[in-house]
């Protein structure tokens, strides 16, 4: 200590002096004893006036010695002039000091016990020399930035040798999440409850437990009185009026939940780690958190720092704690900004045991949003220490001293902070206040009680007739669960980083001790810092990987200026703006975007929603991009077909289509031709066809349950129908559905008056539409349909005969003269027949009439000469189908 004491001081000239000055005279010759106050050297410098026609004027002063000792040496001569670069840049003269002041507590030198409030005429307080605090208490000793030195440097030293790390943690939503919610009382007053009853046996009837109980079982419990609250300077000052003061009048209480495996975590990380608990929470809070999960002090050891001391609501620093060297620092935090994402930190997943509380102690802080440009375009470099109050910068020399006047702090900007931190400690004690009074807990378990009560039925088997289980019979489900494993994780990191450091410190003191006999020992490896390794760690989760995001960054931002972009690039990402050849993920928030339709098209990009960039840094590791991946969208439904399925393999079953009858999908359809013998039916499942059919006849026909009408045959009567006729014409009715043509209204279509060409003058234009005639055929059917007959082999082979014979027929037909056409035409229009017959020669049975349709553009005209003409064709092949039996 002595040899600490007598060691040179630098002396630095003020930087408020009119520069640039020229010594003229050295006052006090080296090796001369010195006074507070003893002339060291006079000065000239030009002074301008402020006039408006000044004249540089030659000016003298004097500066005097701020310090007691012996002059050491000089580092000026006179006639030096000397800028004000070079006086903030160099010393001046190096003074040995008996005592350097450089811890103190109170306003008075531990060492010497010399009082340090006394200021005199040079301005210069010798309570600047120690402004640096680095105990855990507001009102321990302060030190100077060589004695800060000494201490981390002695501190490190018995780390190395114990081969640990410092360790920063915090508590709220790290270690423990705390509530003053007044249910969690009762609850736990519940559980109790029943656990003596349950050691008692007092009753034999069946006893309910809240089924929170087994959760909050290892909950503690703490009070704190209403001192704790607001101000440090204000507390028990006064007591809040108005309401909501239940905080500041009677305090509350707490429930402090320790993290499922905080024992087992405290107890392994303390031996790699020298633990300290940095939290937003007032001291007293912090104490009693402490003294529940560390209650012998053996974990903490008392080296605990709250907001009291910390001297900011709203950011927390590391050189509160270590302001010279952080190198053997790590931090856990659930909050990266408020630590600037130093590169100390560990981010922890936050804990949420009691469903949305929240952080009670910092509800003041911003909502984390990752996702909005929060953050500067470029991160912010690492912050220089703040300097001391005697402008000594802890960078600079550790015996420099500026001997420039202490400014004392402007009581306006004191008044203004204060309030502020007034402001924020309300807010604060709002939130609890709310807490106690809304009871949002209980609401919480109510919400969740009735959602079980209305989905209880949804759960019980449909089959079973049973009566609906009362709201008193059903299980209560748990809201607050033991689910959380984020300590196994957190203590993995740590384990990873304490390995890797000491992996270097000890190659580096096997290097040491090599050369220690070749040269001076080199100085400690780069590569043996906390800073290097924890981003190296973060760096390697998606080292490889070239990220492309998809609406994740508003369009009207600049992706550089997000912080999902920034940690992107912190976890070791690239990150691009397009859609690049070595992109190797594109990050989307949702399907169908332009940049995830090319990334697909493209091929060989995972193509992944957001939560799998989000799971792997807050795990810390990259996960399997297949839980995540975009699933292919679903494969385009082609428009309806031009022609209708015929084969075993093209007709759709009731899950492929379902058209209604009134779709216009209907009149898109068009007829394709096939020969009569490419009907193949051999591989259809009637039965499935029959109930396809059945089901949508029954629901049209319940509709018209109970309308009178028939309704007309279109192969003539039913009872001229055979078996073939049957078989065909269910084919046939099948596929009339899908033509769309224009034509002739049916004589059980038309009522009242007709015009010439057998239709109703008032509904002429009405019927000429496809769609208007289907729902009036579909008003007029009754219950009975013919594609409800069955179909058999024989069937087709008597269908086949019969086809045969009406093209022969229709060949004979069509070689006919033209008057004896126009006459049998004649007679078959004055025919009462209802039905339509067969087009084009042939039989109204065949499959080829099923098949053959006309086009959709054929007029009026042409379908009432096709009609004369099916008249004739249908008479033909119903003479000759008699005939051959």
């Amino acid at each position: 200590m002595k040899a600490m004491d007598s060691s040179p001081t630098e002396l630095y000239l003020p930087l408020s002096f009119s520069y640039p000055i020229k010594v003229v005279s050295i006052d006090t010759p080296s090796h001369s004893p010195v006074q507070r106050g003893t002339r060291l050297l006079s000065y000239s410098f030009v002074h301008i006036p402020n006039t408006p026609d000044p004249k540089p004027e030659t000016r003298f002063g004097t500066w005097d010695s701020a310090i007691e000792g012996t002059v050491s040496a000089w580092k000026v001569n006179a006639g030096d002039v000397i800028s004000h670069k070079k006086a903030r840049e160099r010393p001046v003269v190096v003074v040995i000091e008996p005592c350097k002041h450089g811890m103190q507590v109170s306003g008075m030198c531990v060492l010497c016990g010399k009082d340090m409030t006394n200021v005199d005429y040079t301005g210069f307080s010798d309570a600047s020399r120690a402004s640096i605090q680095m105990t855990h208490s507001a009102f321990g000793p302060t030190v100077s930035l060589e004695e800060a030195q000494r201490i981390e440097r002695e501190t490190a030293e018995h780390l190395l040798k114990s081969r640990k790390l410092s360790l920063i943690v915090d508590l709220d939503q790290t270690i423990v999440h705390a509530t003053v919610d007044p249910t969690v009382g009762e609850w736990i007053a519940e559980g109790e409850a029943w656990e003596a009853r349950q050691a008692a046996k007092a009753s034999d009837q069946e006893d309910e437990c809240n089924p929170n109980w087994e959760a909050l079982k290892d909950v503690k419990m703490f009070r704190l009185g209403p001192e704790s609250f607001g101000p440090p300077s204000m507390r028990g000052a006064h007591k809040g009026k108005g309401k909501n003061k239940q905080v500041e009048n009677e305090g509350c209480m707490y429930y402090i939940k320790p993290r499922p495996g905080w024992k087992e975590f405290l107890r392994q990380t303390a031996t790699k780690y020298e633990m300290h608990v940095y939290t937003m929470g007032t001291r007293a809070y912090a104490e009693e958190v402490c003294a529940a999960i560390d209650p012998d002090a053996s974990i903490f050891g008392g080296r605990v720092l709250s907001r009291d001391e910390s001297g900011s609501l709203t950011q927390k620093s590391l050189q509160r704690l270590f302001p010279c060297d952080t190198s053997m620092v790590v931090i856990i935090d659930d909050r990266a900004d408020v630590w600037e994402w130093s590169p100390n930190l560990i981010k922890v997943i936050p804990y949420d045991f009691f469903v949305g509380i929240g952080d009670i102690n910092s509800t003041f802080l911003p909502k984390v949003e990752p996702l909005t440009p929060t953050i500067p375009d470029q991160p912010p470099p690492a912050k220089a220490p703040p300097p001391t109050n005697n402008g000594v910068n802890p960078l600079d020399k550790p015996t420099a001293v500026d001997t420039s006047p202490t400014t004392p702090p402007n009581p306006g900007d004191v008044d203004i902070a204060e309030q502020q931190t007034t402001a924020l400690l309300t807010r604060n004690n709002a939130a609890l206040d709310a807490q106690l009074e809304e009871r949002p807990l209980a609401k919480k378990q109510e919400e969740l009680l009735e959602h079980e009560i209305q989905h209880a039925p949804v759960t019980a088997a449909p089959n079973v007739k049973e009566p609906s289980p009362k709201p008193e019979s059903l299980p209560k489900k748990a809201l607050l669960k033991n689910d959380d494993y984020e300590l196994d994780r957190i203590g993995k990191c740590l384990d990873e980083v304490h390995s890797r450091f000491f992996s270097v410190y000890a190659a580096h003191a096997a290097e040491k001790t090599k050369n220690s006999k070749k040269r001076k020992t080199a100085p400690l490896n780069k590569a043996c810092d906390v800073t290097r390794i924890i981003p190296q760690l973060r760096s390697e989760v998606f080292e490889g990987v070239h990220i492309l995001f998809s609406s994740v960054i508003p369009l009207d931002t600049r992706p550089e200026s997000t912080e999902i972009w920034r940690m992107a690039l912190m976890f070791g990402a690239r990150c691009s703006t397009e859609l690049k050849a070595d992109i190797t993920h594109v990050v989307a928030a949702k399907r169908g975007t332009v940049k995830v339709d090319m990334a697909r098209k493209r091929g060989g990009v995972y193509i992944v929603w957001l939560a799998w960039f989000t799971d792997s840094i807050a795990l810390w590791h990259r996960q399997d991009e297949k839980p995540y991946l975009l699933s292919d969208p679903p494969p385009s439904v082609a428009g309806p077909s031009s022609s209708p399925p015929t084969d075993a393999q093209q007709l759709p079953s009731s899950s492929d289509i379902d058209l209604d009858i009134d779709s216009d999908e209907w009149d898109d359809r068009e007829p394709q031709m096939r020969e009569p013998g490419a009907l193949e039916l051999g591989g259809i499942d009637w039965d499935e066809v029959n109930d396809e059919v059945d089901a949508a006849m029954n629901e049209s026909d319940d509709e018209d349950e109970g309308e009178g009408g028939g309704r007309s045959n279109r192969g003539g009567s039913e009872d001229e129908g055979t078996d073939a006729g049957s078989v065909t014409g269910s084919v046939n009715d099948t596929l009339r559905l899908k033509r769309k043509r224009l034509r002739s209204v049916t004589p059980s279509d038309g009522g009242g008056s007709t015009s010439a060409n057998g239709k109703d003058d008032k509904d002429e234009e009405y019927l000429r539409s496809p769609l208007a005639k289907r729902k009036k055929l579909a008003a007029d059917r009754t219950g009975y349909s013919r594609l409800k007959e069955g179909i058999t082999a024989d069937d087709l082979v008597s269908s086949s005969a019969a086809s045969a014979a009406a093209a022969a027929v229709s060949a004979v037909s069509a070689s006919a003269s033209p008057a004896a056409e126009e006459k049998k035409g004649q007679e078959d229009t004055t025919t009462s027949d209802g039905g339509r017959g067969s087009r084009n020669g042939t039989p109204r049975g065949s499959p080829r009439r099923a098949l053959g349709e006309m086009d959709e553009g054929d007029d009026e005209d042409d379908e009432e000469g096709e009609e004369e003409e099916d008249d004739e064709d249908d008479f033909l092949a119903r003479e000759l189908e008699e005939e051959w039996g």
